[in-house]
């Protein structure tokens, strides 16, 4: 029994299970600065820019509180210090419910601000942001006209005219009054999406899962190991379910809000109602390679969130080497060996295609060729240097490290699990993904199988003239 017979009541719903639904992790961006600065501005805008994306977000304006919540308050320091910690216990209240939630709030007293930083976290991710334009640039906009009444001594306790404002010391986010509501918004609307995905911690496990992955990989490959047959006649080594089992079984324990599709499990309708993203894995991407000991299979691992690639993982277990990229952040090389604790996001070497639009390298498959892409090559063969064979996903990494130009697939042989790491990879190199008809190619879709082909460029200007009748 607490304080007053007052006994709060935990929630039985936990974070993983909201976001399922909402796809938004607890976090709340505190925006602070003067009247007319823009706060409400830029939260509406990225919240309704989340919300368009299928995320839930939510704008708390210290107006609008005054209207209801707080009504009755009034301006004395007192008051300013009331009004600000019910807004940080109803942004609490929101954030845990699965938002992501934007409070605009003069908040002038640096005290007022920790204090709101004490409620929220660390059960909530919380992050100042300080919308920097000075008193004379708000004078100058004066949306409502309050300086000018301020100036005038007819508004008392006016912040930044007759009383304080306290810069924040060290702000998570600082925009100036230079920049657009536009650019201010896409700069949050970029940090919760990745805070939504906790992209650092999320790329890390990545790469460690692939690299546990890899080394069982290859301990089965330098002994004797069992190969059965599935019901399409591919085959299924030992060293395919042993890397799954590690790969699944990390994912699951690490991140239980996130749903898994597996070459080698059955596949759940459940991922697709999953907004808050989906695991896209090959365990072992070139059997074929594998039993043939030529060294060129990999483990595929990519990260789907609203239906598009936002990272990917690809090792190469005979080579000791990773490849990876996140969404906005480039694609990168680098030995699995120099996996360091302090990994951050652009450690390695920064990838990218070549500039060639012509005397193209073709990357093409050296397991699975067919007649399709044999007559497109011979169709353009003058446009063509040479060609260069891989197995696996291999084949994006030569392009997205400017090694080969262009790939073609042709007919629906491969599936989402062969493609969608490679995907990410090539588009943070530079290069273009899309299907045979040239559309975007979607992840996490009902069929996994990927029907219309695919083809990378290096560049637009690089694409064959298609014959007529082949797709």
């Amino acid at each position: 029994m607490t304080e007053n017979n007052l006994t709060p009541y935990a929630s039985r719903a936990g974070i993983p299970e909201r976001m399922k639904i909402t796809g938004s992790r607890p976090a709340v961006y505190w925006m602070t600065g003067l009247s007319g600065s823009g706060k409400s501005t830029v939260a509406a805008l990225a919240e309704k820019m989340l919300v368009e994306e299928g995320r839930a977000a939510l704008m708390i304006d210290g107006d609008t509180v005054r209207t209801g919540l707080c009504r009755g308050l009034g301006f004395s320091p007192e008051d300013r210090h009331e009004n600000l910690r019910r807004i940080a216990e109803l942004a609490k209240i929101a954030a845990l419910a699965g938002m992501t939630v934007f409070v605009c709030a003069i908040s002038p007293m640096a005290a007022d601000r920790e204090q709101a930083r004490a409620i929220l976290s660390p059960a909530v991710r919380f992050y100042e942001v300080w919308m920097a334009a000075t008193v004379e640039e708000c004078a100058a906009r004066d949306p409502k006209g309050l300086y000018r009444r301020a100036f005038a001594g007819e508004i008392r306790n006016f912040t930044g005219v007759s009383a304080p404002y306290e810069q924040p010391a060290a702000p998570d986010f600082t925009f100036p009054a230079s920049m657009s509501a536009e650019e201010c918004a896409a700069v949050l609307v970029r940090s919760a999406r990745e805070d939504d995905w906790d992209l650092e911690r999320l790329m890390r496990t990545m790469l460690d899962a692939a690299a546990e992955a890899s080394a069982k990989i290859m301990e089965i490959y330098e002994s004797t190991y069992d190969v059965a047959y599935k019901a399409d006649n591919s085959p299924l080594t030992s060293a395919d379910t042993a890397s799954n089992e590690i790969l699944t079984g990390i994912f699951r324990r690490e991140f239980p809000e996130f749903s898994i599709l597996s070459e080698e499990e059955a596949d759940s309708t459940e991922r697709l109602s999953n907004n808050a993203g989906v695991f896209i894995i090959d365990p072992l991407d070139g059997t074929k390679e594998f039993l043939s000991h030529n060294g060129e299979f990999c483990v595929s691992i990519g990260f789907a969130s609203g239906h598009r690639v936002r990272a990917g993982v690809i090792a190469v277990p005979a080579q000791r080497l990773f490849y990876y990229a996140a969404e906005g952040h480039g694609a990168y090389k680098m030995p699995i060996d120099g996996l360091k604790k302090d990994f951050t996001v652009g450690v390695g070497e920064r990838l990218s295609v070549s500039d060639r639009r012509d005397k193209l390298i073709v990357a093409a498959s050296r397991s699975h060729g067919d007649a399709q892409t044999e007559a497109l090559l011979a169709a353009n063969e003058d446009r063509i240097l040479s060609t260069v064979t891989a197995g696996s996903c291999l084949k994006g990494c030569l392009i997205a490290e400017g090694k080969a130009d262009i790939h073609y697939r042709f007919g629906a042989f491969m599936k989402e699990w062969d493609t969608a790491a490679m995907q990410i990879l090539c588009e943070e190199a530079g290069a273009s993904f899309t299907d045979l008809h040239g559309r975007p190619v979607r992840a996490n879709r009902e069929d996994p199988v990927n029907r219309d082909g695919f083809i990378i460029l290096n560049h637009p200007a690089s694409a064959l003239t298609m014959p007529d009748g082949l797709i």
